[in-house]
């Protein structure tokens, strides 16, 4: 197999990952070492990757995999902001974290794949098909998830709901 695949392959994912990561409080620094370990372990295993259903899929679950190991390698907790990640700048100001703060309380409040679903929808901006391939579901899925999301938002805002 030609290595270009796998270099076209990086290229279009990398900074994409790092913004992920970046949601998840990594510094730059550290979210590129998970980047970094991530594509390791894709490159090893890039035939199982390009012959995969959804390659986005197989390397975005390697890299939350990486961020697991990450995680309990270094003890560290999530930070509630990140730093710059190639032109990508988390708001630095009190309203931005309180904003954010907001936000992922209620991302608390919905299952785990409509918080994710809605989290590269809002936050990065991602359309239905860049979110249902690196979370290896249907366009139309990722539709029903961000549906139910903000349909159980809305019903906690209404009935003023406390967090669980």
């Amino acid at each position: 197999m030609s290595d270009t695949w796998f270099a076209e392959f990086h290229r279009a994912h990398r900074v994409s990952f790092l913004k992920y990561l970046a949601l998840r409080g990594l510094a730059r620094h550290d979210a590129e070492d998970v980047v970094s370990e991530a594509f390791v372990v894709l490159y090893r295993a890039r035939e199982a990757v390009r012959g995969a259903r959804s390659p986005e899929a197989f390397a975005f679950k390697v890299l939350r995999d990486s961020l697991v190991d990450f995680r309990r390698k270094r003890a560290r907790l999530p930070v509630p902001m990140a730093e710059e990640v190639e032109g990508w700048t988390a708001p630095d100001d009190v309203a931005g974290l309180v904003a954010r703060l907001d936000f992922q309380r209620m991302l608390g409040r919905l299952t785990p794949r409509q918080a994710e679903c809605l989290e590269l929808s809002v936050l990065l901006e991602y359309d239905v098909g860049k979110i249902g391939r690196y979370l290896g579901i249907s366009p139309s899925a990722v539709h029903s998830h961000l549906s139910d999301a903000r349909r159980r938002l809305e019903e906690l805002g209404e009935h003023g709901e406390e967090e669980r």
